[in-house]
């Protein structure tokens, strides 16, 4: 299974790799830079989602992208705040990648520095607002409950 979930690892890295390549990333003069960008996205966004499913490429295929799979495999919270934990560190990296064309010619604006942060807060904020969103639910169905 620590095989599995290992190659798991190193297929995502790859993907997520080649996703940023093919997103605008440089090909050739940062390449470690993206590569190490691309580690990071997946330690961070990825890591619950892996092991949840022991590391099977399809299943997470599927939990990400088909509703009726994420239903059938289980209704926890749990599995909602993996979901949305990977789509904020993606969605935080894209808009990230923002303010690098910006003729400021900033420190921070050389790839992927704002990635790396964005990737982080869109994270901590899928995070907060999943936690919210669960809690505001659980209140209203409690609250029909009484009524």
């Amino acid at each position: 299974m620590n095989t599995t979930i290992g190659l798991c690892y190193i297929q995502l890295i790859l993907i997520t790799h080649g996703i940023c390549i093919l997103m605008g990333a440089p090909l050739l003069t940062d390449i470690i830079r993206t590569f190490l960008f691309s580690i990071y996205i997946v330690l961070i966004g990825f890591t619950p989602v892996i092991i949840s499913l022991k590391g099977n490429l399809n299943d997470i295929y599927n939990f990400l992208f088909d509703n009726e799979f994420y239903l059938t495999i289980s209704k926890s919270n749990k599995h909602f705040f993996m979901k949305y934990l990977v789509w904020g560190t993606i969605i935080g990296a894209w808009l990230g990648a923002l303010p690098i064309p910006l003729d400021w010619d900033r420190w921070w604006q050389r790839w992927p520095i704002t990635c790396l942060i964005s990737s982080t807060l869109g994270a901590g904020f899928s995070v907060i607002f999943t936690y919210l969103w669960l809690w505001i639910r659980k209140n209203q169905k409690y609250n029909e409950d009484t009524e």
